[in-house]
């Protein structure tokens, strides 16, 4: 029986330790551009920085466009910026070879204003294909250079986006093991998402998101929200500070919509709470979905319908940590608006979803969320039967 044990203990170690490496492998295999001799371009006015409590990350983008068939698997067609880097104090020294400099020149006022980790950014022409980034930081942080993958856009005639950024990053020199968490409130500016029942969901969604934002930040995680007022966010600058800043959940809020012509019995069917999420992602959120439709669904007491599984939707398939879109409710139910037109609901929605937070990275995580920690569950209750035989 003993051994029994072994030849299962082993086969499943196979299963879970060289199974999903190989997998990742797989799947993270850039499809580079043949050849080493692209030239790519760096849009000067194009530069990202996010900052977070005792965090911040500078995005400078590298990107080309070309045709799906020149592409090949546009999943995994890679961006591969050549460049060199120097830090020395609080002097930061990026080398770009093989660029050109598009887009109009850029003072960088966006980026210094209110900076608590940059002084100033400086670019420089070397030659027609070379380009030096000067960063001055101030204070003392450790400065950390990676390349982050962005998801491909589409531009239209069969042709396709790709960018990586050059991700610096700086970090306060102190402790900080808080979470970081992406809150999105859905559409904003001309995107007014659904319109119904005298209510826009766009408004909605930023006064629930503002509520979750506050929530978060009493009980100690480290939150962005992509827009703090009426304005248009494109669907990949929503999931940049996640990825930029290497974000532990992605959140996005929104309230749902049903055709105006379907019956009143699919109406009551599908009215309610759901949560969107994708099993294709690196790190799918199905877990953090289910917990938060349980929780916000249970608060206001609204009928929940299956999670949905949508890989193609833009802000779930570009963002590289757990993502979820909260569908809160159906505005065009005339029970749900009611209901959401009572601000203390947008509240209760809020402390639901701290709630869900809590219990994903308090309980999910620590029991294993992550393929490590199954890992480990795994060989304990092997060694327990072990030593039982």
């Amino acid at each position: 029986m003993k051994k029994f044990i072994c030849m299962v203990f082993g086969m499943l170690l196979v299963c879970i330790f060289i199974a999903p490496t190989s997998y990742c492998n797989a799947e993270t295999a850039a499809t580079s551009e043949a050849g080493n001799s692209k030239v790519y371009e760096l849009q000067q006015n194009a530069f990202k920085y996010y900052q977070i409590k005792h965090k911040g990350a500078l995005g400078i983008p590298i990107s080309c466009s070309c045709a799906e068939s020149e592409a090949g698997d546009i999943r995994k067609y890679t961006v591969e910026p050549k460049y060199s880097e120097s830090i020395n104090g609080n002097k930061v020294e990026i080398t770009i070879s093989q660029v050109n400099v598009t887009g109009f020149a850029d003072d960088f006022s966006s980026i210094l204003n209110n900076n608590k980790y940059i002084k100033d950014i400086k670019l420089d022409k070397l030659d027609n294909n070379t380009v030096k980034v000067d960063i001055e930081t101030s204070g003392k942080i450790d400065i950390k250079i990676n390349p982050i993958k962005r998801r491909y856009s589409p531009l239209g005639d069969n042709k396709y986006g790709f960018t990586t950024f050059i991700d610096v990053t700086f970090e306060e020199k102190i402790k900080d093991n808080s979470k970081i968490i992406i809150i999105d409130p859905g559409h904003g500016g001309s995107e007014l998402g659904t319109t119904a029942n005298f209510t826009y969901e766009k408004q909605l969604n930023l006064d629930i998101s503002k509520r979750v934002k506050e929530n978060l930040e009493k009980a100690g995680y480290r939150i962005y929200i992509t827009r703090d007022d009426d304005s248009n966010v494109g669907l990949l600058n929503r999931t940049d500070p996640a990825n930029l800043l290497n974000a532990d959940l992605f959140f996005s809020v929104h309230n749902n919509s049903l055709p105006l012509d379907v019956s009143m019995q699919c109406v009551y069917m599908f009215r309610g709470t759901t949560v969107l999420y994708n099993s294709t992602a690196p790190k799918p959120g199905r877990e953090f979905a289910t917990i938060l439709m349980r929780e916000v669904s249970s608060t206001i007491k609204t009928n929940t319908y299956p999670l949905q599984d949508r890989p193609n939707l833009a802000v779930l398939s570009s963002a590289w940590c757990p993502a979820v879109l909260m569908e809160t409710t159906v505005q065009t139910d005339d029970g749900d608006t009611k209901m959401m037109m009572h601000r203390i609901n947008s509240q209760k929605v809020a402390d639901a979803s701290l709630r869900a937070v809590n219990k994903y990275f308090n309980e999910w995580t620590e029991l294993g969320g992550d393929i490590w920690g199954q890992q480990r569950l795994l060989i304990d209750f092997f060694q327990l039967l072990l030593l039982q035989h």
